[in-house]
């Protein structure tokens, strides 16, 4: 009996000891679901690319100094950073109870002071300076700094040796092989926090499985040509599809990089894998170039003529993820032209009857979509009281401006079709009843109406081709459409 109170004893002694020690906090992985220097790196890449070429080399000296010398080149107050809220949250729990909190982090001093500051619970922060404080060197100096000792919570096997020297170990972000070995300390393990792991659906929605029925555009010059029944053609093109496919998956991910702090203020882009953390910059970034690198080389085999093509969307792509895309106007153009360059690839593989007039309509036809989605950006900001639509350049009051610029549009698209129209219906072309073919231009009026009044009234959540995907009525139209071209031929 007086074995099991002198144990509850030394227990409650021990719980009290550790209620009063302080808190500290590592920042990579652990506070933060991602890793600055990625962030920095991401930052500087698509806002100053040259300047993190020429900071490089300084990667020899240690990942703190190349953090450092990023960290001069861009603006650290620009970062929004995907906390661990639920161990924030704590955080601020153990504060109100009495603990003092600390922020200590290998990442360079200048990164750590903005972190802290923007996250607001304190009382000191410390990052690395002329040595990186990490592994023994931060658990020496939280030793020595903290004799009565202290509160370690971390993620990685470099943290293995400060949690030795800590009092109690709190795991953030840890893997099952870190949880494993830090368990072994004999040290108490006061509270765990894991990741939640990106499932391969969210892994999908990353890459945009659900936009790649935009490249099925590369397949309509090869209809219109009626060279449906070419198996070598339908084949190459098919192959095309594929390489298509892997280059914009690729560089849709570039642009979650490239639009992450922009993503992170934004309503619902900050729950995208990449913005929220669950899909790490570096992961990310690799993955890309891979699908970029195996795209182009399997373009290159199929037709230089497709490969150039091909380059020429991603040069304009990478182009608007760099700047371009937050000049007024010239954003919706570049994404019009992005549409009809899927376009274009399809006819560059048919060796005769390309339809030239497909070009000028897919331009004006698509440029009027992505004005609607941006008209719908409008109009959200201006019921919502903001007063522009942050990082794309518009305000609230240009929406008259893009009302009537995507109307015109979207009315020249479907003049450039009744001309296409007018003339099959001349002796001698490819389709015996071209009369038939009067009815798309009606119905396609009645679908861009559609579109347009879902976007005057901020409606339009998505894009318009991944909203007429799902919509029912524009995929009724779209049949009717197909009906009315098959009676035609």
């Amino acid at each position: 009996m007086s074995h099991n109170v002198s144990s509850e004893a030394q227990c409650s002694k021990a719980h009290d000891a550790l209620s009063v020690l302080p808190i500290v906090v590592d920042l990579d992985g652990t506070l933060l679901l991602s890793d600055t220097l990625y962030e920095v790196a991401a930052l500087s890449l698509f806002r100053r690319p040259f300047a993190l070429i020429s900071a490089l080399p300084s990667l020899l000296q240690g990942r703190h100094v190349l953090k450092s010398t990023i960290a001069k080149h861009v603006d650290l107050n620009s970062l929004v950073l995907p906390l661990r809220e639920d161990l924030v949250n704590w955080l601020r729990q153990k504060a109100g109870e009495g603990h003092a909190l600390h922020l200590c982090s290998a990442a360079d001093q200048t990164i750590v002071d903005v972190v802290a500051a923007k996250v607001g619970i304190f009382d000191s922060a410390v990052g690395s300076s002329a040595s990186n404080l990490k592994g023994p060197a931060k658990a020496d100096y939280l030793a020595s700094r903290f004799p009565e000792g202290f509160i370690y919570v971390g993620d990685s096997s470099a943290d293995l040796s400060v949690w030795d020297a800590a009092d109690a170990i709190v795991l953030a972000g840890a893997s099952d092989a870190v949880s494993v070995k830090a368990k072994k300390l004999n040290k108490p393990v006061i509270a765990e926090f894991s990741n939640r792991p990106i499932g391969s659906k969210e892994f999908l929605k990353a890459i945009r499985v659900h936009h790649w029925t935009k490249n099925v555009l590369i397949f309509v010059p090869l209809l219109l040509a009626h060279q449906w029944a070419n198996v070598a053609l339908l084949v190459e093109t098919l192959l095309a599809f594929l390489c298509l496919l892997a280059v914009t998956s690729g560089t849709y991910l570039l642009n979650d990089i490239a639009d992450l702090h922009a993503d992170r203020q934004h309503w619902s882009k900050r729950n995208r894998a990449m913005a929220s953390g669950r899909l790490s910059i570096r992961f990310g970034f690799m993955f890309a170039v891979a699908l970029i690198l195996i795209g182009f080389v399997s373009a290159t085999l199929l037709s230089l003529q497709f490969a150039s093509v091909l380059l020429s969307y991603f040069v304009v792509t990478g182009a608007y993820s760099l700047g371009l895309k937050r000049i007024p106007l010239l954003d919706t153009l570049i994404i019009g032209l992005l549409f009809t360059s899927r376009v274009v690839m399809g006819a560059v593989l048919l060796e005769h009857s390309r339809p030239a007039w497909l070009l000028t309509f897919a331009v004006f036809f698509f440029f009027s979509l992505a004005v609607a989605k941006r008209h719908t950006e409008i109009v959200r900001a201006s019921t919502s009281g903001a007063a522009s639509v942050k990082s794309r350049g518009y305000e609230v009051g240009d929406a008259p401006l893009t009302l009537s610029l995507g109307v015109s549009a979207a009315m020249a698209s479907i003049v450039v079709l009744v001309i296409f129209i007018l003339l099959e219906m001349l002796a001698g072309n490819e389709y015996a009843r071209p009369e038939f073919l009067s009815a798309i231009p009606v119905l396609l009026s009645i679908w861009l109406g559609r579109i347009w009044i879902l976007a005057h009234r901020g409606r339009m959540n998505d894009d318009p081709v991944s909203f007429a995907i799902r919509d029912n009525a524009s995929i009724g139209l779209g049949v009717v459409i197909a009906i009315v071209f098959l009676a035609a031929l």
